[in-house]
């Protein structure tokens, strides 16, 4: 062997040592920040959105799918509070899925923390929350709406709300998957600027009538692990083609006015991790065109 190639060799048993080493890496930096880092972080994501209604200038904060139980405790509460307060909100709305699964987990949850904490939250117009599939699920259907009315939210069970100062038509749809929603529901017959929060992004596609509609919905987790082609494999169904951000008419194909923001939510259901999917609180800014 001449000099020249075994000095390529030496090269070449470098580089697949390298690799080696980084790969190993990989393997153990990823899971350690998909467990213990990323589910840890939040952050508030801005939104503002124009409208040719006559509204009055307002801010609806928007948090979902917590999912307190065995992999996100309720300790993680007291910041989510903290943040939502904050922002100063006109509106608060919460989209469902407060527990990850009631009848598993009844016995370690401290209900009485949670509610001393979702009944800090302040917003100058009310509180909202509608039901999710995991508020269904697990029993959690027998405690669930009370629970949320002595946190001081009013759960809107295919109910609306008209806020005056505001000229805005709060409307809350029932969970699409264990829920009891008539159909002719989504057929809204008001010509208000209309928000709406529904735990399931496929709503979406359902509504029709007349006034413009700006829909806030979770469930998805934005896949909770974000990984190209498989993401999309994981999402529950209700999901739809929506995984998570903004999406306008052409992305939902309504044939009326509406946008609709998905949201990744707060916490971890189903496995311990989160991955490109930082849990997240919405602000959404309303505003009248001018």
């Amino acid at each position: 062997m001449s000099r020249s190639e075994a000095a390529w060799g030496n090269l070449m048993k470098k580089k697949m040592k390298c690799l080696f080493m980084l790969l190993l890496i990989t393997i153990i930096l990823v899971p350690c920040y998909s467990r213990y880092i990323e589910p840890e972080m939040l952050v508030v994501k801005e939104i503002t959105v124009e409208t040719d209604a006559d509204i009055e200038t307002c801010k609806a904060v928007f948090f979902t799918d917590t999912h307190f139980g065995t992999l996100y405790d309720e300790k993680h509460l007291e910041k989510i509070v903290e943040m939502i307060n904050a922002r100063d909100a006109d509106i608060v709305i919460f989209g469902g899925d407060l527990l990850d699964n009631y009848a598993r987990d009844k016995e370690t949850l401290d209900m009485a923390y949670l509610q001393e904490k979702l009944s800090r939250i302040e917003a100058k117009a009310g509180k909202y929350a509608v039901f999710g599939n995991h508020d269904y699920g697990g029993g959690a259907v027998r405690i669930y709406e009370e629970f949320m009315n002595h946190c001081g939210f009013y759960v809107l069970n295919d109910e609306n709300v008209f806020l005056e100062k505001l000229n805005i038509e709060i409307i809350g749809f029932d969970d699409y998957l264990l829920g009891q929603t008539d159909a002719g529901r989504y057929y809204i017959q008001s010509d208000n600027f209309h928000l709406i929060a529904t735990h399931e992004p496929v709503i979406s596609k359902f509504i029709e009538g007349s006034g413009e509609n700006f829909i806030l919905s979770g469930h998805t987790h934005g896949g909770q692990v974000s990984v190209p082609y498989f993401t999309k494999k994981m999402l529950p169904n209700g999901s739809e083609q929506f995984i998570k951000g903004l999406y306008d008419v052409r992305d939902i194909g309504a044939g009326v006015p509406v946008q609709m923001y998905v949201s990744s939510g707060i916490g971890l259901t189903k496995y311990p991790f989160r991955f490109f999917n930082i849990p997240e609180i919405i602000e959404v800014t309303f505003v009248r065109k001018e």
